[in-house]
């Protein structure tokens, strides 16, 4: 009687049932949010190399020279995306050579990565570094 009485007792099964499914639950949802910043920032490098090697490239007002690039791509960068980059982060070459193409102005961009506090995804994973090379051909 006293064992039918506490196996039909359902109080506590959803307190219960929530803490086997939270852990797991909680480890996704930050897995997916520390996953969505990285593309976020590999996105927001990719955008921020073609525009430096676009202005590299036509030399508008600003970007005449390498280091006018690097500091309008660290401005850019921090105001557009929130990126903390410096111009030591960036390289820009006005004589490269990008898949075979000559007269080509080049973007690089190298950006230590840090990962989410939960280190919830794997190194193999979320590299240290994120890297964004653009070209774009230079106007005669």
């Amino acid at each position: 009687m006293i064992l039918r009485r506490l196996f039909s007792d359902a109080r506590g099964a959803t307190a219960t049932e929530f803490a086997f499914v939270a852990p797991t639950f909680l480890m996704m949802l930050f897995l997916m949010i520390d996953g969505g910043r990285m593309l976020f920032t590999k996105q927001a490098l990719n955008e921020l190399a073609v525009a430096g090697a676009r202005c590299a490239a036509l030399k508008p007002t600003g970007c005449t020279t390498n280091a006018e690039v690097q500091s309008w791509m660290v401005s850019r960068g921090q105001t557009r995306s929130m990126l903390s980059l410096t111009t030591s982060m960036i390289v820009i070459d006005t004589t490269s050579n990008c898949n075979g193409q000559a007269s080509m102005a080049s973007a690089t961009i190298t950006m230590p990565y840090k990962k989410g506090g939960m280190n919830l995804l794997p190194q193999s994973v979320t590299p240290s570094n994120l890297t964004a090379t653009s070209c774009f051909p230079i106007a005669t």
